[in-house]
């Protein structure tokens, strides 16, 4: 009998080419080794699960967040965009953002990712270094973007010196399972022409992910068309931006043409609809987008502007605006739903091959769903619970290349009580900046 890692046993398994069964699972050495029946037949396993009454699926990918503001959960709420970045945000970060700070909010944040299911997360934001540690120290996978703007920045002074830590850091991690770096020009209107070029010529000579913020605002579309003449989309690839492989965050404010130029380039779209509905931001239709076959994606922003990390919820609250938007209860399904928040991530940030699905030879990038409880019953279609039933509440045990992170919802690699007192110890001093206490 051959020795493995993990064995699953008896969970209801989620392939997507197949309808779900109860199946076993076999890991070994962090990847998917088989899929069937009555494998510890076949196999010594190092750990064994019970899945029975669980959901086999595989962990949601988050392809928009800004990890380290998770000590920002809270601190502004219902105000506009620019009103909440220029008078709350930017204030905040001035006077707190250190690499330890990073360090620290980051790994809060990995664990709240972990908690809702989460095993893959895109991230744009400074010091990528700390956040790349907190990520390997709780054991999430990542693809870290440096943030690039025209002004100065965290321990940045100008673009040129962000550029030569992205590649310092993209050489540093290279040989990482988990980590990987971006190059993340903030937004059209905080980064100018010239290092959005250069952002584009180190993504390509890097042969890693850009990832932008674009055409979250009316007033960013409006300023755009007065400066350039252009859309945002059309400014971007007036000068070839989107030869790489680019993830757009936001996007609903596009029109016919831009949705065509992404659609024939290899990019992507984040949706974030619970943050674009809090800051009234604004949303669209994903109807013509899907008609265009633009990858969606799903992100869930920060907990600064979400306020959480729940891809669950982001699903559920797209699919259900979108149906009423379309005035159509058929668009966006649940299972298409699913997909977007596994596959469609995949596939933004270039790991198709790799995550995303249920597949032999695939990392094993897992999580287990309990469905032994009132909430989850009676259950007809798995697909349809955890678009409109289910909560993270209910994902109980979380594997990320193949090694087990959270069992029975209780994480492994790190220690909860010291990241909540570690959080209410930044709570004091950001309370005692604002003039709160």
């Amino acid at each position: 009998m051959q020795k493995i890692n993990i064995l699953l046993k008896n969970g209801l398994v989620l392939e997507y080419e197949k309808k779900p069964a109860i199946n076993s699972m076999a890991i070994s050495n962090g990847n998917i080794l088989e899929i069937g029946k009555d494998l510890d037949q076949k196999y010594i396993a190092g750990q064994i699960i019970d899945a029975t009454d669980k959901i086999v699926m595989p962990g949601f990918v988050n392809t928009h967040s800004h990890v380290a503001m998770s000590y920002f959960k809270g601190l502004a709420d219902d105000l506009p965009l620019q009103e909440w970045l220029s008078e709350h945000i930017w204030p905040v970060e001035a006077k707190f953002l250190s690499a330890e700070f990073v360090e620290d909010a980051a790994l809060h944040g990995c664990a709240e990712m972990i908690k809702n299911g989460i095993t893959t997360f895109s991230d744009m934001y400074f010091f990528g270094d700390q956040t790349a540690r907190s990520a390997e120290k709780i054991g999430i996978r990542a693809v870290l973007g440096e943030g690039i703007l025209d002004l100065p920045v965290a321990n940045y002074q100008n673009a040129d010196e962000i550029f030569t830590y992205i590649r310092k850091m993209h050489d540093k991690y290279k040989e990482s399972e988990l980590i990987d770096f971006a190059v993340a020009p903030h937004a059209i209107y905080t980064c100018g022409k010239e290092n959005l070029i250069k952002a584009k010529y180190l993504a390509q000579e890097l042969g890693i992910l850009l990832h932008i913020h674009l055409s979250e605002t009316k007033q960013e579309v409006n300023d755009c068309i007065k400066k350039t003449g252009m859309r945002p989309v059309e400014y971007l690839n007036s000068f070839g931006f989107f030869e790489s492989n680019v993830v757009v965050a936001h996007a609903i404010w596009l029109n016919e043409t831009e949705q065509k130029i992404l659609a024939t380039n290899k990019s992507s779209i984040a949706i974030n609809t619970s943050s674009n509905l809090k800051l009234a931001s604004g949303f669209d239709t994903f109807k013509s987008y899907l008609e265009h076959g633009i990858n969606l994606s799903i992100g869930t922003d920060g907990v600064a502007s979400n306020n959480n990390l729940s891809i669950l919820q982001e699903i559920s609250l797209a699919a259900k605006l979108q149906k009423a938007l379309n005035d159509d209860p058929t668009i966006l399904p649940a299972k298409e739903m699913i997909q977007i928040a596994t596959i469609g991530g995949a596939k933004a940030l270039n790991k198709f091959n790799q995550i995303g699905s249920i597949e032999v030879g695939k990392k094993a990038d897992i999580i287990l769903i309990d469905t032994n409880n009132i909430e989850a019953q009676p259950l007809y279609d798995p697909y349809s619970h955890l678009v409109y039933s289910l909560t993270s509440e209910q994902i109980k045990d979380v594997i990320i290349n193949g090694k087990i992170v959270m069992k029975d919802r209780k994480l492994i690699t790190v220690d909860e009580n010291e990241l909540i007192k570690k959080s209410k110890y930044y709570q004091k001093k950001i309370m005692k900046f604002n003039g709160i206490q």
